[in-house]
């Protein structure tokens, strides 16, 4: 750790709770695989127990790909990028949450063929996607320690994560519910106490490697005609703050998903959630769709469901796009 602070891209709280995980977690020889590693035979089965009516409901924000559609959208980000670099004076990077679709499609006689070709950033604050182990480091290394050099021959934890299968009970936590409000506001990160409220508004008591589902209430914050703050920009927003993060950390959950991120509430806005991502090796699914599921869950009388999120096993990915579903 260095002696100079200011340069540390983690704050001492973040340190202190990557020694703990360090600690009790790392064993020589083993390369640690993060919060995924909690996810065992009996996390799968709490998961499975959890359906009983069949049905499903997916949390993934749709990719747009439409050329008419995406105009829009290019006009809108526009105008966006204008907006944000005015108030706060930062430049937003090109593309970041991009995809590209190219379709190829050909005829031959009475038959035809379809093919595409796609590239994407799999980052941001758009596309639900999930952030792997090489997405936060800190001095050099990505969470296990894994050299961040690694990324660029052989670093593979998207394979690793897709072979032991990411598939547990999911237990959802309705923020917007317990404050009595719409949705979570700048002013007012996501604490530990709201986390506790909501965790006992369901009346399950949650389990190392459970998959902790935050619902922030950002589809009637979108709907409302706000658009979330990219996180390029470096000023507070709705989201999950440092009492959050630390609450999450104590509670062992094999998985994180979110509509929010971190709320970036803290002198140097630094990415409290996402922190631990190097700290304890935590997997996220961000931009997630929750008010559906969360009203779903609740006409089933019923606040747990199989979360099943498999990611594509692409090695040297630092997150892929992925479709989570939740089974009920």
């Amino acid at each position: 750790m260095t002696d100079d602070l200011a340069s540390d891209p983690l704050a001492p709280w973040v340190r202190d709770i990557a020694r703990t995980h360090d600690a009790a977690r790392h064993k020589d020889g083993r390369q640690c695989r993060g919060s995924v590693d909690l996810i065992d035979e009996a996390a799968r089965l709490r998961g499975v127990a959890q359906v009983r009516l069949g049905k499903a409901v997916s949390l993934a924000r749709e990719v747009e790909t439409r050329p008419a559609q995406l105009a829009v959208l290019a006009e809108a980000a526009a105008e966006e990028r204008r907006q944000w670099q005015a108030l706060a004076q930062a430049e937003l990077p090109d593309g970041h949450g991009s995809v590209e679709l190219e379709v190829k499609v050909g005829l031959y006689g009475r038959s035809a063929h379809g093919g595409e070709v796609i590239s994407y950033d799999a980052h941001g604050v758009h596309n639900t996607h999930m952030d792997g182990l090489a997405h936060i480091g800190a001095d050099g290394c990505w969470h296990g320690p894994v050299p961040a050099a690694n990324s660029q021959t052989d670093e593979d934890t998207m394979v690793a994560w897709a072979q032991h299968g990411i598939a547990t009970r999911g237990v959802v936590l309705d923020i917007p519910a317990v404050r009595g409000v719409d949705w979570v506001t700048a002013d007012r990160p996501v604490t530990g106490a709201d986390l506790d409220a909501a965790l006992e508004a369901t009346g399950v008591a949650l389990e190392p490697g459970d998959a902790l589902i935050v619902y922030q209430g950002r589809d009637r914050f979108e709907a409302a005609g706000h658009r979330y703050t990219p996180g390029a920009v470096p000023q507070a927003r709705p989201g999950i703050g440092e009492d959050g993060a630390k609450w999450i950390a104590a509670h062992d959950p094999g998985l994180l998903l979110w509509d929010f991120h971190d709320a970036r509430n803290n002198p140097r806005h630094s990415l409290e959630v996402h922190n631990l991502i190097y700290a304890i090796g935590l997997c996220i699914v961000d931009n997630n769709v929750l008010g559906p599921a969360a009203a779903a869950l609740k006409a089933a009388g019923t606040s747990t469901g199989l979360l099943v999120a498999a990611p594509t096993p692409i090695h040297r990915s630092t997150g892929v796009l992925i479709n989570p579903l939740l089974l009920y």
